[in-house]
């Protein structure tokens, strides 16, 4: 009986003109495996001797609990399955040789073979030889079994794993009759389940196999139940049976049609190495080189877009300006706050948007064609101009730069960007300079670009550079100028360094300033021909400190760094400095100087000094240090200093005063005498006498004034001198001796000028100063305001006052007389001619002029008497009929007269004995003698004393009167009492 005629032939199964057709299918399909198979068979079964089947009972066993879960499987296009043939089945009771062959058909599914762990080879119709040889016999069915057919592979199997069918199909169609066994026979049947396993069944046996459908030993398990003719199957997992075939007997492939058949399929042994799957064609080196390229630029570019993202949102718009940035130099101004006479720091003037534009777009155009000409469309960076930067490096061409105009104003702007050349910097500059873009209009963009670039020749901005090369504003430069200021930006040092001789490559760049502006659009090409190259101006000096214009910024200076600014702040914060230095006065200071003593016709070491303060106000309006800063910067004023002389003596007086002694006081002022071991004169060896203090100021008697020091203390008349103006510490300890009103304390002409402007201003001092106004940025003066503090009573200053001024009309210092505003003031002539001073004042100004030797050793100089009455009175009168232009004629308060009277000086009955010259020479009759070779400590000589006061005896017996000197010029009606 055939397998058709016991109902083999079920659906999914063929005729053996299927399994024809499918042979030819699975020749192509054959792997390696399938290979040493054949070669470890016989080619030609040996009758009644059975090929051994692959797998084990075990195996068996253990696979065909995984055939349940696809019987429900949709069978495939051409997947049915044929037995191959064994040989000729004899069935018991039948040897009818016209019974046709049973044919066994192996699996003809149509997915690719299993591949193999070693590659695969592509078969071909040709290796029928081959095919033959790995056609395997399968054992016979037990009589009377019931053949089945096969149900078709799983769907989900056989697409997903691609097992296809083995050669055994190709077998199948060339079996004869002869090659089958007859049921039944005991060799057969003991030769049904053979021990010995093929190394491909054992490989394919191993954890990992593919195909969960596939059914090993499918055909094992068919022969098991007894199907007789064709219980051989391939398993239908990859690599069945060491062939690599998924084959289904009766019975087999994983469905329970055979009796005592397993009832589930399994994966088949050899799956995963057994595949018969064609192997993979190898990929050109440049291809897989190429994908491995674009595999890591793909991974980079999503790294880089994570990276930006992450700067994007972390960084911020740092919300201040560098200090160097926005810094400017100060300027320093003459007291009207608009004559500057000095600048110190960054040259820079900071201007609008719309001021650098006055004169025309050029100069925005001309920086753009130099720096960034894509500047209005692009969003503050340059992927383009980043390049461009790279390509300079490498060739060392300079054409535009790297970062655009937005990144070099963010570099150079903003407070917190460094300009360190790192990447994570790079990446701050880039995302702050896209955020600026998009919150500010690019006018804005630009100008803080032009505010803080650099230009060369010291200048940071436009407007400074403007004035650097070409001595003029901004709004007037024209566009060649314009181009050449553009092309500067990028070498500045070169550029600033050029005067009218240029480089050519200088020329070259602003060549290409101009034919960039030609492709903007900014001027035509015609303008650009007509255009010739713009040599710059000749660089001007930073500064002009010639003159005193030196002296006046060095005190400045000075007087900033008291009030804790220092020479960075200046330099960099732009303040606007105004001084209190007074133009006209400090012409008029300079001029009467040297007028009166040409400075090369001064002796070597001698200087001279004068000073003029505000009452006040305590502003120091003019002074005069010298005649050119350039050549000597030592100030005279300021600086030089020397004994002050009888120009103390008022200290001293106004000290008697505080203390309640009134100015009709008597002291014994006859000399010479011999004072705690010194021996004291009066001026030009004068006898003196018993006179008032207003008297002993007139005349400035020295004997009179030691006397009224002793009697007040020399602690407080320091004192008092601190008080009313010269700096504390000036006065040493080793000076509190009864000479102390005669000058030895070295003190400056400002400190003078200061002390006497106290007694003007009623006794409140007012501290001397320079400078007037500190205003920031912002517009606010940071100056802290003086405020006055009161020395002195104001009946003292008014006393005092009206002494110095009979020192003036009447006494030693009448060569000041001004004729049309009251003075009032002192000489004061040190021992020796080391020096001389006088200091006055009228109600609105206090001046002090002296004239020293810096070495301390007398001196002369041609036409001129060294004496306080003498050149320092001149000087003193001639200078103030030029600064006293323009102020009304004032008048002084009158005297008090108040304090009690004291005398101090011997009774009328003793006053013989006043000539002290006759005890010393023992001659009365000539007292002179002896006085000649006297020192004397204040020789005043233009005004002899004795013919001054011819009341002198009067003073004790009346002191109630103050003496009979004439009123002064500039007295109010309250001084005619």
């Amino acid at each position: 009986m055939t397998l058709a005629e016991q109902g083999f032939d079920a659906e999914g199964s063929d005729t053996t003109g299927a399994a024809g057709a499918s042979g030819d299918e699975s020749e192509s399909t054959q792997t390696p495996d399938a290979e040493r198979d054949a070669e470890e068979s016989p080619s030609d079964a040996s009758p009644g001797v059975e090929t051994p089947v692959s797998g084990s009972a075990g195996e068996r066993d253990e696979d065909s609990a995984s055939t349940a879960a696809t019987e429900d499987a949709e069978p495939e296009e051409s997947r049915t399955e044929q037995i191959p043939v064994l040989g000729t089945v004899e069935t018991a009771g039948s040897e009818d040789p016209a019974d046709p062959p049973v044919v066994a058909s192996a699996a003809t599914g149509t997915g690719p073979a299993s591949e193999p762990e070693e590659g695969s080879g592509t078969r071909t119709d040709t290796d029928t030889e081959a095919d033959e040889a790995r056609t395997e016999a399968m054992p016979a069915p037990a009589a009377g079994a019931v053949a089945f057919a096969a149900p078709p592979p799983e769907k989900d199997a056989n697409a997903g794993d691609g097992s296809g069918s083995t050669s055994a199909e190709s077998a199948s169609s060339e079996s004869t009759p002869a090659e089958s066994a007859a049921p039944g026979d005991p060799a057969d049947d003991a030769a049904l389940w053979p021990t010995p396993r093929r190394l491909s069944d054992y490989v394919s046996d191993q954890p990992g196999s593919e195909g969960p459908s596939a059914t090993p030993g499918g055909a094992e398990s068919g022969a098991a139940a007894g199907a007789g003719a064709v219980g051989a199957a391939a398993a239908t997992g990859a690599g069945a049976a060491g062939a690599g075939a998924a084959g289904a007997g009766a019975g087999g492939a994983g469905t329970p049609g055979g009796p005592g058949g397993p009832t589930d399929s399994a994966e088949g042994p050899g799956d995963g190495s057994g595949k018969n799957k064609k192997k993979k064609a190898k990929k050109p080196l440049w291809l897989r080189i190429l994908l491995g390229f674009l595999a890591v630029t793909g991974l980079g570019l999503i790294l880089a877009c994570g990276v930006f993202t992450f700067f994007y949102v972390t960084v911020e718009v740092p919300d201040a300006a560098k200090a160097d940035a926005v810094e400017q130099g100060s300027t320093f101004y003459f007291a009207d706050g608009e004559t500057e006479f000095a600048y110190r720091g960054t040259d820079r003037d900071v201007i609008s948007y719309e001021e650098m534009t006055a004169g025309g777009d050029h100069v925005v155009e001309a920086v753009i064609s130099a720096e960034d000409r894509g500047f209005w469309t692009e969003p503050g960076v340059s992927i383009s101009g980043t390049m461009r930067a790279v390509w300079s490096t490498i060739t060392g061409e300079q054409v535009q730069g790297g970062s655009t105009v937005t990144q070099q104003m963010v570099r150079n702007y903003y407070e917190g960007v460094s300009l360190e050349q790192t990447v994570s910097r790079k990446v701050q500059e880039i995302i702050i300079s896209i955020k600026v873009d998009r919150s500010e209009d690019k006018e804005w963009v630009m100008e803080q670009y032009l505010n803080t670039i650099y230009f060369g020749r010291t200048s940071y901005g436009v407007q400074a550079a403007s004035q650097a090369y070409y001595h003029k504003d901004v709004d007037e430069l024209t566009a060649e100028e314009a181009a050449f200021l553009a092309a500067a930006i990028q070498q500045p040092t070169r550029f600033g360094q050029a005067d009218v001789e240029t480089t050519p490559d200088m020329e070259n760049r602003w060549q290409y300033v101009v034919n960039g502006m030609v492709t903007t659009g900014a001027i035509t090409q015609a303008e650009a021909d007509a255009m010739e190259f713009p040599a710059p101006e000749p660089e001007k000096t930073t500064e002009d400190l010639s003159g005193y214009r030196g002296y006046m910024l060095q005190e400045a200076m000075s007087e900033l760094s008291d009030l804790g600014y220092s020479e960075d702040h200046i330099n960099r914060q732009g303040f606007k400095i105004v001084t209190t230095f007074d133009k006209d006065m400090m012409d008029a200071a300079y001029e009467s100087v040297e007028e009166m003593v040409a400075p090369d016709s001064l002796p070597e070491g001698v200087n001279i000094g004068l000073t003029t303060i505000d009452p006040k106000t305590g502003e120091v309006l003019a002074f005069y240090g010298g005649h050119d800063y350039h050549l000597n910067q030592y100030d005279s004023s300021f600086l030089g200093a020397a004994q002050a002389g009888s120009a103390f003596k008022p200290y001293v007086l106004a000290t008697a005063l505080e203390q309640g002694y009134g100015l009709n006081s008597t002291v014994d002022g006859r000399g010479p005498r011999d004072i705690h071991g010194s021996r004291v004169q009066n001026a030009n060896n004068a006898s003196g006498g018993v006179m008032t203090l207003t008297q002993a100021t007139t005349v400035s008697n020295n004997l009179g004034f030691v006397e009224l020091a002793q009697e007040v203390g020399f602690e407080e008349v320091r004192q008092t001198a601190y008080d009313v103006g010269l700096p504390d510490g000036s006065i040493d300890d080793n000076q509190l001796v009864p000479v102390m009103p005669l000058g030895a304390t070295s003190v400056r002409s400002v400190d003078q000028a200061s002390g006497y402007a106290t007694f003007a201003n009623g006794g409140v001092h007012m501290e001397a100063h320079v400078i007037k106004e500190i205003v920031n940025q912002e517009g606010d003066n940071e100056r802290p305001e003086i405020e006055g503090k009161k020395a002195l009573e104001a009946s003292t200053a008014s006393d005092v006052t009206y002494a110095l001024e009979q020192a003036v009309s009447s006494g030693t210092g009448t060569a000041a007389q001004l004729w049309d505003h009251p003075v009032a003031g002192k000489t004061g002539t040190t021992n020796g001619s080391v020096a001389a001073w006088f200091v006055g004042y009228t109600p609105q100004l206090s001046t002090a002029v002296g004239v020293y030797s810096g070495n301390n050793e007398s001196f002369q100089i041609p036409g001129h008497n060294i004496s306080g009455g003498g050149l320092p009175a001149q000087m003193w009168k001639s200078y103030m009929n030029r600064a006293m232009e323009g102020y009304e004629r004032a008048s002084f308060p009158g005297p008090e007269f108040g304090g009690t009277t004291e005398n101090w000086a011997p009774e009328p009955a003793t006053q013989e004995p006043q000539q002290p010259e006759a005890p010393e020479g023992g001659e009365p009759e000539v007292p002179e003698v002896p006085e000649t070779p006297e020192v004397p400590t204040d020789p005043e000589p233009e005004v002899p004393e004795v013919p001054t006061f011819p009341e002198n005896p009067e003073g004790p017996d009346e002191p109630e009167e103050p003496g009979n000197p004439g009123i002064p010029p500039g007295r109010g009606e309250e001084n005619g009492q």
